[in-house]
Protein backbone atom coordinates (compact mmCIF):
# COMPACT_ATOMS: atom_id res chain seq x y z
CA UNK A 1 0.00 0.00 0.00
CA UNK A 2 1.81 3.38 -1.43
CA UNK A 3 0.71 7.00 0.26
CA UNK A 4 -0.83 8.08 -3.01
CA UNK A 5 -3.21 4.65 -2.07
CA UNK A 6 -3.55 6.12 1.35
CA UNK A 7 -4.42 9.44 0.28
CA UNK A 8 -6.22 9.13 -2.34
CA UNK A 9 -9.81 10.06 -1.95
CA UNK A 10 -12.04 7.62 -3.02
CA UNK A 11 -14.81 5.58 -2.50
CA UNK A 12 -12.62 2.46 -2.85
CA UNK A 13 -13.83 -1.09 -3.80
CA UNK A 14 -11.89 -4.28 -3.29
CA UNK A 15 -13.24 -7.91 -4.45
CA UNK A 16 -13.09 -10.64 -2.14
CA UNK A 17 -12.39 -14.54 -2.64
CA UNK A 18 -14.57 -15.36 0.70
CA UNK A 19 -17.51 -14.65 2.29
CA UNK A 20 -16.55 -11.91 4.33
CA UNK A 21 -17.50 -7.82 3.11
CA UNK A 22 -15.55 -5.25 5.28
CA UNK A 23 -17.97 -2.19 5.35
CA UNK A 24 -15.73 1.47 6.29
CA UNK A 25 -18.42 3.59 6.07
CA UNK A 26 -16.41 6.73 7.72
CA UNK A 27 -12.92 6.19 6.61
CA UNK A 28 -12.35 9.91 5.44
CA UNK A 29 -10.27 11.57 9.16
CA UNK A 30 -10.49 15.27 9.69
CA UNK A 31 -6.76 16.14 9.79
CA UNK A 32 -7.53 19.68 11.15
CA UNK A 33 -9.30 18.24 13.93
CA UNK A 34 -7.05 16.18 15.96
CA UNK A 35 -9.61 14.70 17.82
CA UNK A 36 -10.89 12.79 14.81
CA UNK A 37 -7.54 12.40 13.08
CA UNK A 38 -7.25 8.60 12.49
CA UNK A 39 -5.72 6.46 9.83
CA UNK A 40 -8.83 3.95 9.24
CA UNK A 41 -8.86 3.78 5.73
CA UNK A 42 -5.27 2.42 5.85
CA UNK A 43 -6.81 -0.13 8.29
CA UNK A 44 -9.36 -1.21 6.49
CA UNK A 45 -7.06 -1.56 3.25
CA UNK A 46 -4.49 -3.81 5.15
CA UNK A 47 -7.19 -5.56 6.96
CA UNK A 48 -9.24 -6.16 3.38
CA UNK A 49 -5.67 -7.60 1.66
CA UNK A 50 -5.14 -9.62 4.99
CA UNK A 51 -8.28 -11.77 4.66
CA UNK A 52 -8.60 -11.26 1.15
CA UNK A 53 -12.59 -10.25 1.52
CA UNK A 54 -14.82 -7.61 -0.22
CA UNK A 55 -14.49 -4.28 0.86
CA UNK A 56 -16.22 -0.93 0.42
CA UNK A 57 -13.95 1.83 1.93
CA UNK A 58 -15.05 5.45 2.15
CA UNK A 59 -11.76 7.64 1.77
CA UNK A 60 -14.25 10.39 -0.18
CA UNK A 61 -16.76 11.49 2.00
CA UNK A 62 -16.44 13.34 5.46
CA UNK A 63 -18.90 12.34 8.26
CA UNK A 64 -19.77 16.19 9.20
CA UNK A 65 -20.91 16.39 5.40
CA UNK A 66 -23.17 12.94 5.09
CA UNK A 67 -22.56 9.93 7.25
CA UNK A 68 -22.94 6.80 5.78
CA UNK A 69 -23.94 4.58 8.89
CA UNK A 70 -26.86 6.51 8.43
CA UNK A 71 -29.43 4.88 5.68
CA UNK A 72 -32.13 7.27 5.81
CA UNK A 73 -29.71 9.73 4.64
CA UNK A 74 -27.45 7.81 2.25
CA UNK A 75 -31.04 6.79 0.64
CA UNK A 76 -31.63 10.55 -0.72
CA UNK A 77 -28.44 11.17 -2.29
CA UNK A 78 -28.67 9.07 -5.87
CA UNK A 79 -24.65 9.62 -6.09
CA UNK A 80 -23.47 7.94 -3.18
CA UNK A 81 -26.27 5.31 -3.85
CA UNK A 82 -24.59 4.44 -6.86
CA UNK A 83 -21.22 4.46 -5.11
CA UNK A 84 -21.51 3.19 -1.95
CA UNK A 85 -24.97 1.11 -1.53
CA UNK A 86 -24.81 -0.80 -5.14
CA UNK A 87 -21.32 -1.97 -4.59
CA UNK A 88 -22.90 -3.32 -1.40
CA UNK A 89 -25.46 -5.29 -2.80
CA UNK A 90 -22.77 -6.50 -6.02
CA UNK A 91 -20.69 -7.87 -3.64
CA UNK A 92 -23.54 -9.65 -1.01
CA UNK A 93 -25.13 -10.72 -4.12
CA UNK A 94 -21.82 -12.73 -5.55
CA UNK A 95 -21.64 -13.80 -2.05
CA UNK A 96 -25.41 -15.26 -1.67
CA UNK A 97 -25.12 -16.59 -5.19
CA UNK A 98 -22.15 -19.05 -4.77
CA UNK A 99 -23.69 -20.34 -1.34
CA UNK A 100 -22.09 -18.82 1.05
CA UNK A 101 -23.23 -16.86 4.32
CA UNK A 102 -22.12 -13.49 4.01
CA UNK A 103 -20.37 -11.97 7.34
CA UNK A 104 -20.54 -8.29 7.01
CA UNK A 105 -18.27 -6.29 9.32
CA UNK A 106 -19.08 -2.75 9.79
CA UNK A 107 -15.94 -1.19 11.38
CA UNK A 108 -15.83 2.51 12.65
CA UNK A 109 -13.78 5.10 15.05
CA UNK A 110 -15.22 5.67 18.49
CA UNK A 111 -16.35 9.22 19.22
CA UNK A 112 -16.77 9.30 22.55
CA UNK A 113 -14.43 7.55 24.90
CA UNK A 114 -14.78 3.62 25.06
CA UNK A 115 -15.25 1.99 28.73
CA UNK A 116 -12.12 2.39 30.59
CA UNK A 117 -9.15 -0.76 29.43
CA UNK A 118 -11.41 -1.29 26.48
CA UNK A 119 -10.35 -1.42 22.93
CA UNK A 120 -12.75 -2.70 20.63
CA UNK A 121 -16.70 -2.34 21.29
CA UNK A 122 -18.93 -5.02 19.53
CA UNK A 123 -22.74 -4.16 18.39
CA UNK A 124 -24.97 -6.60 16.82
CA UNK A 125 -28.23 -4.69 17.28
CA UNK A 126 -28.25 -5.13 21.07
CA UNK A 127 -31.17 -3.13 22.58
CA UNK A 128 -34.36 -3.59 25.12
CA UNK A 129 -37.94 -5.48 23.99
CA UNK A 130 -40.46 -3.66 24.38
CA UNK A 131 -38.55 -0.28 24.34
CA UNK A 132 -38.44 1.48 21.20
CA UNK A 133 -36.08 4.54 22.43
CA UNK A 134 -33.65 1.42 22.30
CA UNK A 135 -34.78 -1.15 19.90
CA UNK A 136 -34.14 -4.79 20.04
CA UNK A 137 -32.68 -6.01 16.39
CA UNK A 138 -29.95 -8.40 16.55
CA UNK A 139 -27.98 -9.03 13.42
CA UNK A 140 -25.60 -11.72 14.17
CA UNK A 141 -26.10 -14.38 16.90
CA UNK A 142 -24.68 -13.81 20.30
CA UNK A 143 -22.52 -16.90 20.66
CA UNK A 144 -20.99 -16.04 17.51
CA UNK A 145 -20.18 -12.42 18.99
CA UNK A 146 -18.76 -15.28 22.04
CA UNK A 147 -16.49 -16.78 19.46
CA UNK A 148 -15.62 -13.38 18.17
CA UNK A 149 -14.29 -11.65 21.12
CA UNK A 150 -12.18 -14.64 22.42
CA UNK A 151 -10.21 -14.96 19.04
CA UNK A 152 -9.94 -10.92 19.21
CA UNK A 153 -8.27 -11.13 22.54
CA UNK A 154 -6.16 -13.90 21.86
CA UNK A 155 -4.37 -11.24 19.33
CA UNK A 156 -3.90 -9.01 22.92
CA UNK A 157 -7.04 -6.84 22.29
CA UNK A 158 -9.69 -6.21 24.98
CA UNK A 159 -13.38 -6.01 23.51
CA UNK A 160 -16.75 -5.33 25.10
CA UNK A 161 -20.09 -5.58 23.96
CA UNK A 162 -21.46 -2.07 23.40
CA UNK A 163 -24.42 -1.22 26.04
CA UNK A 164 -28.09 -1.64 25.00
CA UNK A 165 -28.52 2.54 24.78
CA UNK A 166 -24.86 3.01 23.37
CA UNK A 167 -24.67 4.75 19.83
CA UNK A 168 -22.28 1.79 19.13
CA UNK A 169 -24.62 -0.80 19.18
CA UNK A 170 -26.22 -0.56 15.11
CA UNK A 171 -29.74 -1.41 16.81
CA UNK A 172 -31.63 2.00 15.20
CA UNK A 173 -33.48 0.71 12.02
CA UNK A 174 -31.77 3.55 9.91
CA UNK A 175 -28.33 2.40 10.59
CA UNK A 176 -26.30 0.65 8.07
CA UNK A 177 -25.80 -2.45 10.68
CA UNK A 178 -29.70 -2.93 10.01
CA UNK A 179 -29.31 -2.94 6.28
CA UNK A 180 -30.26 -6.79 5.80
CA UNK A 181 -32.82 -6.71 8.33
CA UNK A 182 -35.44 -4.07 7.40
CA UNK A 183 -38.06 -5.28 5.47
CA UNK A 184 -39.24 -2.88 2.32
CA UNK A 185 -36.50 -0.39 3.40
CA UNK A 186 -34.17 -0.56 0.51
CA UNK A 187 -35.16 -3.33 -2.20
CA UNK A 188 -33.21 -6.01 -2.78
CA UNK A 189 -31.36 -6.18 0.62
CA UNK A 190 -33.26 -7.95 3.07
CA UNK A 191 -31.68 -11.13 3.95
CA UNK A 192 -31.89 -12.75 7.23
CA UNK A 193 -28.91 -15.13 6.29
CA UNK A 194 -26.81 -12.79 6.14
CA UNK A 195 -24.52 -11.71 9.64
CA UNK A 196 -23.82 -8.33 10.30
CA UNK A 197 -21.46 -6.60 13.48
CA UNK A 198 -20.48 -3.79 14.47
CA UNK A 199 -17.34 -2.96 15.57
CA UNK A 200 -15.96 0.16 16.93
CA UNK A 201 -12.38 0.89 17.79
CA UNK A 202 -10.49 2.67 20.47
CA UNK A 203 -9.01 5.94 18.35
CA UNK A 204 -5.63 5.11 19.85
CA UNK A 205 -5.57 1.94 17.50
CA UNK A 206 -5.55 3.86 14.21
CA UNK A 207 -4.04 7.30 15.56
CA UNK A 208 -1.05 6.92 13.77
CA UNK A 209 -0.30 5.25 10.02
CA UNK A 210 1.60 1.89 11.39
CA UNK A 211 -0.60 1.37 14.77
CA UNK A 212 -3.65 1.37 12.02
CA UNK A 213 -1.80 -1.53 10.01
CA UNK A 214 -0.49 -3.19 13.28
CA UNK A 215 -4.32 -3.29 14.48
CA UNK A 216 -5.19 -4.49 11.25
CA UNK A 217 -2.93 -7.43 10.86
CA UNK A 218 -4.64 -8.74 14.43
CA UNK A 219 -7.88 -8.30 13.10
CA UNK A 220 -6.93 -9.92 10.21
CA UNK A 221 -5.54 -12.96 11.68
CA UNK A 222 -8.33 -13.46 14.15
CA UNK A 223 -11.25 -13.24 11.46
CA UNK A 224 -9.37 -15.55 8.94
CA UNK A 225 -10.25 -18.17 11.09
CA UNK A 226 -14.11 -17.28 10.19
CA UNK A 227 -13.72 -17.69 6.45
CA UNK A 228 -15.73 -19.86 4.35
CA UNK A 229 -13.19 -19.68 0.87
CA UNK A 230 -14.88 -19.27 -2.53
CA UNK A 231 -14.92 -21.48 -5.11
CA UNK A 232 -12.47 -21.36 -7.65
CA UNK A 233 -15.17 -21.65 -10.79
CA UNK A 234 -17.86 -19.35 -9.34
CA UNK A 235 -20.70 -17.35 -10.38
CA UNK A 236 -19.80 -13.56 -10.81
CA UNK A 237 -22.43 -11.10 -12.42
CA UNK A 238 -21.94 -10.05 -15.83
CA UNK A 239 -21.80 -6.31 -14.74
CA UNK A 240 -18.75 -6.70 -12.41
CA UNK A 241 -16.80 -7.25 -15.94
CA UNK A 242 -15.40 -4.21 -17.40
CA UNK A 243 -14.48 -4.29 -21.03
CA UNK A 244 -14.43 -0.45 -21.71
CA UNK A 245 -10.33 0.39 -21.20
CA UNK A 246 -7.62 -0.66 -22.91
CA UNK A 247 -6.11 -2.42 -20.11
CA UNK A 248 -8.90 -4.08 -18.98
CA UNK A 249 -8.59 -5.59 -22.64
CA UNK A 250 -5.02 -6.01 -22.64
CA UNK A 251 -5.12 -10.34 -22.66
CA UNK A 252 -7.89 -10.18 -25.51
CA UNK A 253 -6.40 -10.52 -28.94
CA UNK A 254 -9.35 -11.67 -30.64
CA UNK A 255 -10.44 -8.90 -32.96
CA UNK A 256 -13.71 -7.16 -31.69
CA UNK A 257 -15.75 -3.65 -31.77
CA UNK A 258 -13.94 -3.16 -35.13
CA UNK A 259 -16.91 -2.17 -38.04
CA UNK A 260 -14.11 -1.80 -40.62
CA UNK A 261 -13.01 -5.86 -40.26
CA UNK A 262 -16.62 -7.12 -39.36
CA UNK A 263 -15.24 -10.57 -40.63
CA UNK A 264 -13.22 -10.40 -38.10
CA UNK A 265 -15.77 -9.69 -35.39
CA UNK A 266 -17.64 -12.42 -36.29
CA UNK A 267 -20.96 -11.17 -35.21
CA UNK A 268 -22.87 -14.58 -36.63
CA UNK A 269 -20.59 -16.46 -34.49
CA UNK A 270 -21.61 -14.26 -31.51
CA UNK A 271 -25.16 -15.16 -32.38
CA UNK A 272 -24.50 -18.85 -32.61
CA UNK A 273 -22.77 -18.97 -29.38
CA UNK A 274 -25.53 -17.28 -27.47
CA UNK A 275 -28.09 -19.80 -28.81
CA UNK A 276 -26.19 -22.92 -27.99
CA UNK A 277 -25.73 -21.09 -24.59
CA UNK A 278 -29.15 -20.49 -24.17
CA UNK A 279 -30.13 -23.80 -24.88
CA UNK A 280 -27.26 -25.81 -23.36
CA UNK A 281 -25.98 -23.60 -20.63
CA UNK A 282 -22.38 -22.34 -20.77
CA UNK A 283 -20.01 -25.05 -21.07
CA UNK A 284 -16.51 -23.46 -20.41
CA UNK A 285 -16.22 -20.53 -17.57
CA UNK A 286 -14.84 -17.49 -18.61
CA UNK A 287 -11.14 -16.66 -17.01
CA UNK A 288 -11.18 -13.47 -15.17
CA UNK A 289 -8.79 -11.45 -13.24
CA UNK A 290 -9.75 -9.77 -10.20
CA UNK A 291 -8.88 -6.05 -10.30
CA UNK A 292 -7.87 -3.44 -7.18
CA UNK A 293 -10.80 -1.71 -8.21
CA UNK A 294 -13.81 -3.73 -6.83
CA UNK A 295 -14.04 -4.61 -11.00
CA UNK A 296 -12.65 -8.10 -12.69
CA UNK A 297 -10.97 -8.60 -16.55
CA UNK A 298 -11.43 -11.04 -18.86
CA UNK A 299 -8.62 -13.51 -19.72
CA UNK A 300 -10.18 -15.74 -21.45
CA UNK A 301 -13.73 -15.86 -23.21
CA UNK A 302 -14.46 -12.59 -24.27
CA UNK A 303 -16.77 -13.92 -27.31
CA UNK A 304 -18.20 -16.48 -24.74
CA UNK A 305 -18.65 -13.19 -22.49
CA UNK A 306 -20.61 -11.16 -25.89
CA UNK A 307 -23.09 -14.03 -26.04
CA UNK A 308 -24.00 -14.08 -22.64
CA UNK A 309 -24.40 -10.56 -22.19
CA UNK A 310 -26.44 -10.57 -25.65
CA UNK A 311 -29.17 -13.31 -24.70
CA UNK A 312 -30.03 -11.06 -21.16
CA UNK A 313 -28.19 -12.99 -18.38
CA UNK A 314 -27.30 -11.68 -15.32
CA UNK A 315 -24.93 -14.82 -14.07
CA UNK A 316 -21.76 -15.92 -15.51
CA UNK A 317 -20.04 -18.93 -14.25
CA UNK A 318 -15.75 -17.71 -14.07
CA UNK A 319 -12.39 -18.88 -13.27
CA UNK A 320 -10.76 -16.15 -11.38
CA UNK A 321 -7.35 -15.43 -10.46
CA UNK A 322 -6.07 -12.28 -8.89
CA UNK A 323 -3.48 -10.10 -10.80
CA UNK A 324 -0.89 -10.51 -8.21
CA UNK A 325 -0.62 -14.46 -8.27
CA UNK A 326 1.03 -14.73 -11.80
CA UNK A 327 3.21 -12.90 -14.05
CA UNK A 328 2.08 -10.83 -17.04
CA UNK A 329 3.99 -13.69 -18.83
CA UNK A 330 2.17 -16.37 -17.09
CA UNK A 331 -1.53 -14.61 -17.90
CA UNK A 332 -0.34 -14.40 -21.32
CA UNK A 333 0.29 -18.22 -21.63
CA UNK A 334 -2.70 -18.72 -19.68
CA UNK A 335 -4.94 -16.99 -21.99
CA UNK A 336 -3.04 -18.03 -25.18
CA UNK A 337 -3.52 -21.78 -24.21
CA UNK A 338 -7.45 -21.16 -23.18
CA UNK A 339 -7.96 -19.64 -26.24
CA UNK A 340 -5.93 -22.37 -28.90
CA UNK A 341 -8.04 -24.94 -27.28
CA UNK A 342 -11.04 -24.74 -29.44
CA UNK A 343 -9.82 -22.78 -32.74
CA UNK A 344 -6.79 -22.24 -33.76
CA UNK A 345 -5.43 -18.61 -33.82
CA UNK A 346 -5.84 -16.87 -37.29
CA UNK A 347 -2.69 -14.75 -38.94
CA UNK A 348 -3.89 -11.39 -37.29
CA UNK A 349 -5.25 -12.73 -33.93
CA UNK A 350 -1.18 -14.26 -33.73
CA UNK A 351 -0.11 -10.28 -35.19
CA UNK A 352 -2.60 -9.01 -32.49
CA UNK A 353 -1.58 -11.70 -29.24
CA UNK A 354 2.45 -10.42 -30.27
CA UNK A 355 1.95 -6.61 -30.44
CA UNK A 356 0.19 -6.48 -27.41
CA UNK A 357 2.67 -9.04 -25.99
CA UNK A 358 5.57 -6.68 -26.41
CA UNK A 359 3.93 -4.02 -25.84
CA UNK A 360 3.20 -4.83 -22.23
CA UNK A 361 6.50 -6.73 -21.26
CA UNK A 362 8.80 -4.50 -23.85
CA UNK A 363 10.11 -7.58 -25.62
CA UNK A 364 11.42 -7.72 -29.51
CA UNK A 365 10.91 -10.00 -31.64
CA UNK A 366 13.59 -12.43 -30.69
CA UNK A 367 12.06 -12.52 -26.99
CA UNK A 368 8.66 -12.99 -28.25
CA UNK A 369 10.11 -16.01 -30.55
CA UNK A 370 11.59 -17.46 -27.45
CA UNK A 371 9.03 -16.92 -25.41
CA UNK A 372 5.60 -17.59 -27.43
CA UNK A 373 7.29 -19.30 -30.75
CA UNK A 374 6.40 -22.76 -29.72
CA UNK A 375 3.34 -22.14 -28.36
CA UNK A 376 1.43 -20.37 -31.56
CA UNK A 377 2.85 -23.50 -33.76
CA UNK A 378 4.11 -20.66 -36.30
CA UNK A 379 6.79 -20.95 -38.57
CA UNK A 380 8.82 -24.52 -40.03
CA UNK A 381 7.20 -27.54 -37.88
CA UNK A 382 10.35 -29.08 -35.97
CA UNK A 383 12.52 -25.54 -36.94
CA UNK A 384 13.24 -22.61 -33.94
CA UNK A 385 10.84 -19.80 -34.67
CA UNK A 386 12.75 -16.64 -36.45
CA UNK A 387 12.28 -12.83 -35.24
CA UNK A 388 11.72 -12.70 -38.85
CA UNK A 389 8.45 -15.04 -38.57
CA UNK A 390 7.30 -12.40 -35.55
CA UNK A 391 7.89 -9.51 -37.71
CA UNK A 392 5.42 -11.10 -40.34
CA UNK A 393 2.77 -11.51 -38.13
CA UNK A 394 3.37 -8.02 -36.81
CA UNK A 395 3.40 -6.14 -39.90
CA UNK A 396 0.62 -7.99 -41.42
CA UNK A 397 -1.43 -6.55 -38.21
CA UNK A 398 -0.04 -3.35 -38.26
CA UNK A 399 -2.17 -2.54 -41.27
CA UNK A 400 -4.93 -3.27 -38.92
CA UNK A 401 -4.38 -1.20 -36.02
CA UNK A 402 -3.09 1.59 -38.53
CA UNK A 403 -7.08 0.90 -40.03
CA UNK A 404 -5.71 0.34 -43.81
CA UNK A 405 -6.20 -2.40 -46.10
CA UNK A 406 -9.43 -4.06 -44.25
CA UNK A 407 -10.26 -6.26 -47.49
CA UNK A 408 -6.53 -7.43 -47.29
CA UNK A 409 -6.84 -8.63 -43.64
CA UNK A 410 -10.29 -9.97 -44.16
CA UNK A 411 -9.49 -12.37 -47.16
CA UNK A 412 -6.16 -13.40 -45.01
CA UNK A 413 -8.87 -14.11 -41.75
CA UNK A 414 -11.27 -16.19 -44.40
CA UNK A 415 -8.11 -17.45 -46.14
CA UNK A 416 -8.65 -16.14 -49.57
CA UNK A 417 -5.24 -14.88 -49.74
CA UNK A 418 -1.65 -16.39 -48.67
CA UNK A 419 -0.19 -15.06 -45.25
CA UNK A 420 2.58 -15.29 -47.14
CA UNK A 421 1.63 -12.77 -49.58
CA UNK A 422 0.44 -10.50 -47.37
CA UNK A 423 3.37 -10.97 -45.19
CA UNK A 424 6.25 -11.17 -47.28
CA UNK A 425 4.79 -8.75 -50.40
CA UNK A 426 2.12 -6.70 -49.37
CA UNK A 427 2.62 -5.81 -45.92
CA UNK A 428 6.19 -4.07 -46.73
CA UNK A 429 4.59 -1.62 -49.37
CA UNK A 430 4.66 1.44 -46.71
CA UNK A 431 1.68 3.58 -49.06
CA UNK A 432 -1.57 1.82 -48.63
CA UNK A 433 -2.58 3.17 -51.67
CA UNK A 434 -0.32 1.19 -54.02
CA UNK A 435 -0.59 -1.96 -51.52
CA UNK A 436 -4.74 -1.70 -52.09
CA UNK A 437 -3.77 -1.10 -55.60
CA UNK A 438 -1.62 -4.40 -56.26
CA UNK A 439 -3.72 -6.23 -54.36
CA UNK A 440 -6.96 -5.17 -55.46
CA UNK A 441 -6.48 -4.90 -59.02
CA UNK A 442 -3.96 -7.25 -59.71
CA UNK A 443 -3.54 -9.70 -57.07
CA UNK A 444 -7.32 -10.66 -56.76
CA UNK A 445 -8.41 -10.74 -60.24
CA UNK A 446 -5.47 -12.21 -62.25
CA UNK A 447 -4.70 -15.13 -58.97
CA UNK A 448 -0.69 -15.18 -59.82
CA UNK A 449 1.44 -17.52 -58.65
CA UNK A 450 4.35 -16.31 -56.54
CA UNK A 451 6.62 -16.47 -59.26
CA UNK A 452 4.67 -14.30 -61.50
CA UNK A 453 3.53 -12.14 -58.67
CA UNK A 454 7.19 -11.17 -58.27
CA UNK A 455 7.48 -10.71 -62.13
CA UNK A 456 4.34 -8.30 -61.94
CA UNK A 457 6.24 -6.45 -59.35
CA UNK A 458 8.91 -5.62 -61.25
CA UNK A 459 7.58 -5.19 -64.47
CA UNK A 460 5.15 -2.30 -62.46
CA UNK A 461 7.94 -1.35 -60.57
CA UNK A 462 9.82 0.04 -63.79
CA UNK A 463 7.46 3.09 -64.29
CA UNK A 464 8.80 4.34 -61.52
CA UNK A 465 5.93 6.60 -60.70
CA UNK A 466 4.47 4.43 -57.52
CA UNK A 467 2.40 1.64 -58.00
CA UNK A 468 -1.18 2.68 -57.62
CA UNK A 469 -0.64 5.60 -60.49
CA UNK A 470 1.00 3.23 -62.68
CA UNK A 471 -1.88 0.72 -62.18
CA UNK A 472 -4.12 3.13 -63.11
CA UNK A 473 -2.67 4.19 -66.43
CA UNK A 474 -4.76 4.19 -69.40
CA UNK A 475 -2.02 1.48 -70.93
CA UNK A 476 -1.65 -1.01 -67.97
CA UNK A 477 -5.79 -0.97 -68.00
CA UNK A 478 -5.67 -1.77 -70.84
CA UNK A 479 -3.39 -4.34 -70.70
CA UNK A 480 -5.83 -5.84 -67.62
CA UNK A 481 -8.64 -5.77 -69.30
CA UNK A 482 -7.37 -7.99 -72.54
CA UNK A 483 -5.72 -10.23 -69.46
CA UNK A 484 -9.28 -10.94 -67.52
CA UNK A 485 -10.59 -12.47 -70.92
CA UNK A 486 -7.55 -15.06 -71.30
CA UNK A 487 -7.91 -18.28 -69.96
CA UNK A 488 -4.29 -17.49 -68.29
CA UNK A 489 -4.86 -14.05 -66.79
CA UNK A 490 -1.27 -14.00 -65.07
CA UNK A 491 0.61 -15.18 -67.70
CA UNK A 492 -1.10 -12.85 -70.24
CA UNK A 493 -0.52 -9.43 -68.00
CA UNK A 494 3.03 -10.20 -68.28
CA UNK A 495 3.04 -11.13 -71.45
CA UNK A 496 1.37 -8.04 -72.82
CA UNK A 497 3.46 -5.44 -70.09
CA UNK A 498 6.40 -7.18 -71.20
CA UNK A 499 5.72 -6.67 -74.99
CA UNK A 500 5.04 -2.84 -73.94
CA UNK A 501 8.64 -2.70 -72.02
CA UNK A 502 10.05 -3.64 -75.00
CA UNK A 503 8.71 -1.58 -77.07
CA UNK A 504 9.33 1.52 -74.34
CA UNK A 505 13.28 0.15 -74.73
CA UNK A 506 13.46 0.20 -78.11
CA UNK A 507 11.85 3.80 -78.84
CA UNK A 508 14.17 4.99 -75.49
CA UNK A 509 16.99 3.36 -77.48
CA UNK A 510 16.59 5.15 -80.30
CA UNK A 511 16.53 8.51 -79.02
CA UNK A 512 19.43 8.03 -77.06
CA UNK A 513 21.31 6.87 -80.39
CA UNK A 514 19.94 10.08 -81.87
CA UNK A 515 21.49 12.30 -79.14
CA UNK A 516 24.74 10.74 -79.19
CA UNK A 517 24.87 11.30 -83.27
CA UNK A 518 24.37 15.01 -82.26
CA UNK A 519 26.78 15.03 -79.60
CA UNK A 520 29.25 13.39 -81.85
CA UNK A 521 29.11 15.40 -84.81
CA UNK A 522 29.22 18.77 -82.57
CA UNK A 523 32.61 18.12 -81.03
CA UNK A 524 34.05 15.70 -82.81
CA UNK A 525 32.85 16.83 -86.82
CA UNK A 526 30.26 15.14 -89.27
CA UNK A 527 32.82 13.09 -90.42
CA UNK A 528 33.53 11.19 -87.62
CA UNK A 529 32.94 8.06 -87.45
CA UNK A 530 31.35 5.49 -84.09
CA UNK A 531 34.60 3.63 -84.17
CA UNK A 532 36.63 7.56 -83.37
CA UNK A 533 33.82 7.73 -80.53
CA UNK A 534 30.65 6.44 -79.70
CA UNK A 535 28.55 6.11 -76.07
CA UNK A 536 26.05 3.31 -75.98
CA UNK A 537 23.71 2.27 -73.22
CA UNK A 538 22.38 -1.13 -72.63
CA UNK A 539 18.29 -0.96 -72.82
CA UNK A 540 17.76 -1.88 -68.86
CA UNK A 541 20.70 0.64 -68.11
CA UNK A 542 19.84 3.07 -70.38
CA UNK A 543 19.76 5.43 -67.24
CA UNK A 544 22.13 3.71 -65.30
CA UNK A 545 25.65 3.21 -66.99
CA UNK A 546 27.28 4.35 -70.12
CA UNK A 547 29.76 2.73 -71.96
CA UNK A 548 32.58 5.19 -73.96
CA UNK A 549 34.30 4.16 -77.26
CA UNK A 550 37.15 6.57 -78.33
CA UNK A 551 39.93 5.82 -80.80
CA UNK A 552 43.13 7.70 -80.12
CA UNK A 553 46.67 7.98 -80.98
CA UNK A 554 50.04 9.88 -80.43
CA UNK A 555 49.19 12.42 -82.40
CA UNK A 556 45.57 13.67 -81.39
CA UNK A 557 44.79 11.92 -77.67
CA UNK A 558 45.45 15.19 -75.69
CA UNK A 559 43.00 16.63 -78.23
CA UNK A 560 40.20 13.76 -78.18
CA UNK A 561 40.47 13.78 -74.28
CA UNK A 562 40.00 17.76 -74.14
CA UNK A 563 36.89 17.31 -76.15
CA UNK A 564 35.61 14.40 -74.03
CA UNK A 565 36.47 16.65 -70.84
CA UNK A 566 34.33 19.63 -72.62
CA UNK A 567 31.60 17.66 -73.55
CA UNK A 568 30.99 15.97 -70.22
CA UNK A 569 30.96 19.55 -68.77
CA UNK A 570 28.38 21.05 -70.98
CA UNK A 571 26.15 17.79 -71.95
CA UNK A 572 24.33 15.96 -69.46
CA UNK A 573 24.38 12.94 -71.52
CA UNK A 574 21.48 11.06 -68.79
CA UNK A 575 18.76 13.33 -69.67
CA UNK A 576 16.18 13.44 -72.67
Amino acid sequence: MNNSQQKHRSIHTVLGNNNILLLIPNGLSSPQNKEEKHHLTELGLVLAQQLECYAIINNKYKKTLIDLTDMQAVKTRKKITDTFLVHIKRFTDEIVENDLSPLVLIVQVGSTPLPKGKQILFGYGQGERGAPEKPHNPTISPSQISKYRVVIEDQGLTTDLASSGSIYCGHSPDHLNQLYRQKNYLEGFYNTNVNSLLLTLAPELVSEQGMAEFTAKKLGRAFQQFQQKMPLVRKIQLKSVETQNEEDLQYIFRIHNDAQYDELTRESYIDELAGSIEKNGLLHPLVLLRKTDGYYKILCGFRRFQAVKRIGREWIEAKIFQEQDFTTEDFFNISLAENTKRRNLNPVEIGNFLDTASDTMQLNNTMLAEKFGATLGIGVPGSKVSHTTIHKYRKVNQIRTRGESPEIINDVINEKLQFSIAAEILAPIKDPGDRDSLYLEIIKPLTPTRPQLQNILTLLKEKKIGLSKTIAHTEVQQMLTKAMEAPQKAATFIRLMQQKGTQSAATEQKKFSKKITKIRNQYFGERTSKKVFNLTADSETAKGELTLNLRVNKENYHVMLDKVSQLLRQEDLFTE
